[in-house]
């Protein structure tokens, strides 16, 4: 079919469609895959990250009170150290700061490979917390619907935790490829607290 032709249909449909059915399209085209990118892949990603820094507080508590008593308790040796490894397994997930750099250049690496054009990739400063850090980054690309979900579907199966906190997504009346601006975390384990400081 030649492309006059589509074009001319496309015009038919435009002036001979109700409004109901216009959005219907709208809503097809652009509100379900936006809830499918919250849906499967930043609320999953929000309550794992939410439980893991739980885990990782209530084992940390737990194992200096159980070293405590390990002089006094028997079998106390052997929890701690079940608790340590648990430790140790949650620790996997999140990169150390040696690592940081090549998640990064992970994360770049996924979205070139996925036929992604990368406009702009913004490293953003630290932000410390009790055990952890957090390291945000922007991430500006472009590309098709299809790429872009085959891209945070990769990042979400990176051994190291990355999460997507934001997304952004603008469409383009010259061509069919979604501008998508996205904001990324990922953590650094630090296993350092931090004082609280008490309110003047």
């Amino acid at each position: 079919m030649k492309l006059k032709t589509i074009i001319d249909k496309l015009k038919n449909w435009e002036q001979t469609s109700s409004r109901r059915e216009k959005v219907l399209l709208f809503i097809v085209t652009f509100i379900g895959p936006a809830f499918l990118f919250f849906k499967f892949y930043y609320e999953p990603a929000r309550n794992k990250i939410k439980i893991l820094q739980e885990d990782i507080k209530k084992l940390e508590l737990e194992i200096a009170k159980l070293e405590g008593f390990v002089k006094r308790e028997k079998g106390v040796e052997a929890q701690i150290k079940q608790r340590k490894l648990f430790l140790e397994e949650v620790k996997q997930i999140l990169p150390t700061e040696q690592e940081i750099p090549q998640l990064l250049k992970d994360v770049s690496m996924l979205a070139k490979r996925n036929g992604l054009e990368i406009l702009t990739f913004t490293p953003r400063g630290e932000e410390k917390r009790n055990y952890y850090n957090i390291i945000p980054f922007d991430l500006h690309i472009k590309g098709s619907f299809t790429n872009t979900l085959k891209f945070l579907n990769e990042v979400e199966r990176l051994a190291r935790l990355v999460k997507l906190n934001s997304l952004e997504i603008i469409t383009s009346e010259k061509d069919d490829k979604l501008t998508i601006k996205a904001n990324f975390i990922t953590y650094k384990y630090t296993g350092e607290v931090i004082e609280k400081r008490d309110n003047p």
